[in-house]
């Protein structure tokens, strides 16, 4: 379902399920470059995922992602848009750093102008940033959100680049759909 006006990156709040015909990501080859087992990978790559967002504070996101797949763990993520580099335990990468900021429209067209897309001028004018990676260096990733329309409505979407110390990337974009 195409998520509502009153849905902002402001008032994100809610359930989105990710809509795989829409998004361009190959999530089961970025998971390769991150390095999770062909195992995982296969499983995640044929579930459903859903992402179940609140907003402690305004500038606070707590992300718990599940997927319907046999004995896959969901996990929870913390965003903070202060800008600041975390540390973190993931349960499928491990050690990994990041950190998360408000940018703006223009800002995200220079990070990623190939992953440039319709996002609405909303919230000011900004989008969110979450970059980061493994600690080892093994590989890094950005993720800009924000809302656009695709497939006849307005969704929340992540542009999302990963790349290895190899220099292999993968980019694409995630489209969810508003589940509540």
């Amino acid at each position: 379902m195409a998520a509502p006006a009153s849905k902002t990156l402001a008032n994100l709040s809610g359930s989105y399920k990710l809509n795989k015909s829409l998004s361009t990501a190959d999530i089961a080859s970025i998971l390769a470059l991150q390095g999770t087992s062909i195992l995982i990978r296969k499983a995640i790559a044929s579930a459903s995922v859903t992402l179940n967002i609140s907003q402690p504070s305004t500038h606070e996101y707590k992300i718990e992602q599940t997927a319907t797949a046999a004995s896959i763990p969901g996990t929870t993520e913390q965003y903070i848009l202060d800008g600041e580099w975390r540390a973190n335990e993931d349960a499928f990468f491990g050690e990994v750093r990041g950190r998360s900021q408000w940018i703006s429209l223009d800002d995200a067209k220079a990070k990623g102008p190939d992953l440039a897309g319709g996002w609405e001028d909303s919230d000011e004018g900004k989008l969110i940033l979450a970059e980061g990676g493994s600690t080892d260096g093994k590989w890094e990733a950005f993720r800009i959100w924000g809302f656009e329309e695709i497939g006849g409505g307005r969704r929340y979407t992540q542009s999302v680049k990963v790349w290895n110390k190899d220099g292999k990337e993968v980019k694409g974009k995630m489209v969810y759909e508003f589940v509540e």
